[in-house]
């Protein structure tokens, strides 16, 4: 049972970081459809008419009145499915939220962080997740079924936490809700996120060899940068582990002795 604990621990932080400058555009690219399904909990996209392509850079379609009604290509039915990359510079715990109407999503290298999927009138939520710095894979989906419609998107950076949340209410349903001054949370806007990224986060998987007392590393590798293996029992100090290793254009493995009970890992790519 330990032993499958600690393996997904491994699997959850599938981190890396790394320092590559980017020359692709700031914001997201966001494509914008005439309808939209909720299926098993889920905004899905497939079968919709695309309707056009943008990016845009500052996530912040609602004016915090009760009655906005964003509408981008008119009104209706529609969705919208934006797509890209986020920059984190400082590693650490990263909080992200929500206020819609109707419905949005967050999902951070493939995994759903925001859940705030249903037909509703502009409520809020949010979601966490642990990142390493470097290039993350983001996509932010939005749904509108009828009458006003509007979504803001907010991060909070590990420096900044604890704080309280941009808005606050006991019900967003009969009254705006209000606004936070004081709060720490930001918009999610350029620099923050980009179009492109130079290489995508890999995401570790571990083996776990109960007979060595090892674990066994794989993941996604490019030939033209160095990768540093790093490991921690705390996630607050880390230590090189397996430095310097040339990468490969496939899936790299490596065999990593472990004897604590519990040790966390992750991935630093050197240009």
């Amino acid at each position: 049972m330990k032993q499958t604990t600690r393996l997904t621990y491994w699997l959850a932080l599938g981190l890396a970081a790394f320092t590559l400058r980017m020359a692709a555009a700031d914001g997201l690219i966001g494509r914008y459809y005439s309808g939209f399904n909720v299926i098993t909990n889920r905004i899905v996209f497939d079968g919709l008419t695309l309707v056009s392509t943008r990016t845009n850079t500052v996530f912040d379609f609602w004016n915090g009145s009760q009655y906005y009604d964003w509408n981008p290509i008119g009104g209706g039915f529609y969705s919208v499915h934006w797509t890209g990359f986020l920059h984190v510079t400082n590693a650490g715990l990263y909080g992200f939220g929500t206020i819609s109407d109707d419905g949005s999503e967050i999902w951070i290298n493939g995994e759903r962080v925001v859940d705030n999927h249903e037909e509703q009138w502009f409520d809020w939520q949010e979601g966490w997740c642990y990142l390493g710095a470097g290039y993350h894979s983001i996509e932010i989906t939005f749904f509108e079924r009828l009458s006003y419609s509007g979504i803001e998107v907010w991060w909070l950076k590990p420096q900044n936490a604890p704080s309280i949340l941009p808005y606050s209410g006991e019900t967003f349903h009969t009254i705006p809700p209000t606004f936070n001054s004081g709060t720490k949370w930001e918009i999610l806007s350029a620099p923050a996120v980009r179009t492109e990224a130079p290489y995508v986060n890999p995401r570790l998987h571990g083996r776990w060899l109960s007979a060595s007392n090892a674990a066994e590393l794989t993941w996604r590798g490019f030939s033209n940068v160095t990768y540093v293996v790093e490991s921690s029992t705390n996630l607050l100090t880390w230590e090189d582990r397996l430095p310097g290793l040339p990468g490969v254009s496939g899936v790299m493995t490596q065999l990593v002795m472990t004897p604590l009970p519990h040790e966390f890992f992750r991935l630093r790519l050197e240009p």
